[in-house]
């Protein structure tokens, strides 16, 4: 009797094959949290900077900071100033772009308001980019759900 030889695989090598994805995946998934965490900091870094640059050349322009404006909404006088898509794009951590006048500590800021990521993550933010204290710095949560980037301190 000739026996034939069988080109499949068996449950033991592809049981292998499942581990060996397995441990993959599981190596891989830190680096692509950390990955987006990256680009989600470097988004958030950059319109901060590029927003301050905005309110900062109107101030200068005009000789004062733009005034309050209610949540989601461009300052009057600062549509020349700001990049309209990006601005109503949203930050890379939820919530609506902000800008205040005048607040306790600053003459004029702006940030992030109903932000829809942990303090956690803001915190991890602050450490990288400033000074890991989310009530001091350049970067401040000055509210439980406002994160700001302070452009003139009082």
């Amino acid at each position: 009797m000739r026996y034939q030889k069988n080109s499949a695989f068996t449950l033991v090598e592809i049981m292998v094959v499942v581990v060996i994805i397995g441990l993959l995946a599981a190596l891989a998934l830190p680096t692509i949290k950390n990955a987006k965490q990256n680009s989600q900091f470097t988004r958030l870094l950059n319109d901060f900077r590029v927003f301050s640059d905005a309110v900062e050349q109107f101030a200068f322009t005009t000789g004062d900071f733009p005034e309050d404006s209610n949540t989601g909404a461009i300052p009057t006088g600062m549509e020349d100033y700001i990049q309209i898509g990006v601005w109503n794009e949203g930050p890379s951590i939820g919530g609506s772009w902000d800008v205040e006048k005048s607040g306790p500590g600053y003459l004029s800021a702006i940030g992030v308001h109903r932000y829809e990521v942990d303090d956690d993550v803001l915190l991890a933010f602050d450490t990288r980019y400033d000074d890991g204290d989310l009530t001091a710095g350049v970067y401040q949560q000055i509210d439980s759900d406002r994160y700001y980037r302070i452009i003139a301190g009082d």
